[in-house]
């Protein structure tokens, strides 16, 4: 399965691919971008790249991500945010191949660059998002007139930063079980590229040892015979 894919996509578009479904999920999620507007705009970006017996196996990809993607920024979300994934999720999954899907869910090695993009996209993803976090507090807290209401804010707020740093790590953490052949190596190339890309971004310390830890808190989730591979590679690069 994993020939099929690389065959019928190339493996420069899949990682534009994984690139476009990780913000087009965020956007939705966030509310910047209704799921239909989004569904519309992926299916014409396959209508304009691909030759039609490509765009059920991209949409498939597509689907896979969203899957993936939608699992680590919905947490804690309002209700509406998490339909709104699965809108987006549903829709997909309807444009897809039903045996393409499948061979991505049961084979690891299958869409293997796809899946290798898509996993640094959703790290680089969350990274910002705890250094915008952290922008955030410098600011201040959110002016709200009503004082329970405000401490309902930010209790609320603190579970939903918890919950989503959860996430997180339980995304990292899951990479070297999830794929096998080069899971360990892709989580030591993640690790190695989102905190460089952070410190050239962010200066401030903080922010680097926030996304450091994102890391660290997944390296200590791994089994113990994880976290070894994960170190003796990490050692040898």
């Amino acid at each position: 399965m994993k020939a099929s894919f690389e065959n019928t996509l190339d493996p420069t578009f899949q990682s534009a691919l994984a690139d476009e479904i990780v913000s087009m999920v965020a956007a939705v999620v966030s509310n910047a971008s209704a799921p239909d507007s989004a569904i519309r705009a992926l299916v014409k970006s396959r209508q304009d790249s691909l030759a039609p017996e490509q765009r059920a196996a991209a949409a498939a990809l597509q689907a896979y991500g969203i899957r993936c993607a939608a699992d680590v920024f919905t947490p804690a979300l309002e209700p509406e945010a998490i339909e709104r994934a699965a809108k987006l999720r549903q829709a997909l999954e309807s444009q897809s191949a039903d045996d393409a899907l499948a061979a991505l869910e049961s084979n690891p090695e299958a869409g293997m660059e796809f899946k290798s993009r898509m996993s640094r996209a959703i790290a680089s993803k969350c990274a910002e998002l705890a250094a915008a976090e952290i922008e955030r507090a410098k600011s201040g807290p959110v002016t709200i007139l009503n004082e329970a209401d405000a401490k309902v804010f930010e209790t609320q707020h603190a579970q939903h930063q918890k919950q989503r740093s959860q996430a997180t790590t339980t995304f990292l953490s899951s990479l070297p079980v999830r794929f096998p052949s080069f899971g360990v190596d892709l989580f030591n190339a993640i690790r190695r590229d989102v905190q460089r890309e952070i410190e050239e971004n962010h200066k401030r310390p903080d922010v680097h040892a926030a996304v450091a830890a994102l890391f660290d808190d997944a390296i200590a989730a791994m089994p113990a015979n994880i976290r070894d591979k994960v170190a003796a590679a990490a050692g040898g690069h």
